[in-house]
């Protein structure tokens, strides 16, 4: 009997915990509270005008500075052998300098703050500078042919027409100068005041 009694009671445990074990199943897992979403800040990318304005003017004074070396280079008085290889090793040097400065003013125009005075700008000074751009090259090919050369003699007649080259090569970079400094000057907003405040575009100013 005592048996019997026990049967009763276990069956009605048994089927509640099955009944809890159901219920607890099929409720879903509880999800983690949303964090609240942040939109991070977008962060300015570019040069300044001020940045810019300085990096156009010092690329320009150290094409015209390059270029000026070259010419200096053609004439220093030769001595002996020795001297004469110095010279055409070193004219070798500053020619390739001028060819990267006309390269480092190029990418430096052409990194211009995209704004809308920028652009117009940049495009200004983009299309005024075939002239200088094809005097330095010529400039630069001339002086390379000058320190290819055999001979003292083949030198001093390849020098002349490199000193030439280069005259006119230094003459289009100041001619430059001024145009850049012009448009400049005619532009609107932050970029006519950070060519005029740039330390480089006075600098620039004075020697052109």
């Amino acid at each position: 009997m005592r048996s019997s009694a026990r049967r009763p009671a276990l069956s009605l445990l048994v089927v509640a915990l099955l009944t809890l074990a159901g219920c607890s199943s099929g409720e879903p897992d509880a999800e983690p509270a949303p964090t609240p979403s942040s939109t991070p800040t977008p962060t300015p990318t570019g040069l300044s005008a001020s940045a810019w304005a300085d990096n156009v003017c010092g690329a320009l004074g150290d094409l015209t500075t390059d270029i000026r070396s070259v010419a200096d280079g053609l004439s220093v008085q030769l001595g002996g052998g020795d001297a004469l290889d110095q010279l055409k090793s070193q004219l070798t040097t500053n020619a390739a300098k001028a060819g990267q400065s006309l390269e480092d003013l190029k990418t430096a125009v052409g990194d211009a703050p995209d704004t809308e005075e920028a652009t117009a700008l940049k495009e200004s000074l983009q299309s005024s500078w075939s002239d200088m751009t094809s005097s330095t090259q010529d400039a630069r090919q001339a002086a390379q042919d000058a320190a290819d050369s055999a001979n003292a003699a083949e030198f001093l007649g390849s020098a002349g027409t490199a000193l030439s080259e280069t005259s006119a090569a230094l003459a289009a970079a100041e001619a430059y100068a001024t145009t850049l400094l012009a448009a400049a000057s005619g532009a609107r907003g932050s970029v006519r005041s950070a060519f005029a405040d740039a330390e480089s575009c006075a600098a620039l100013q004075q020697s052109s």
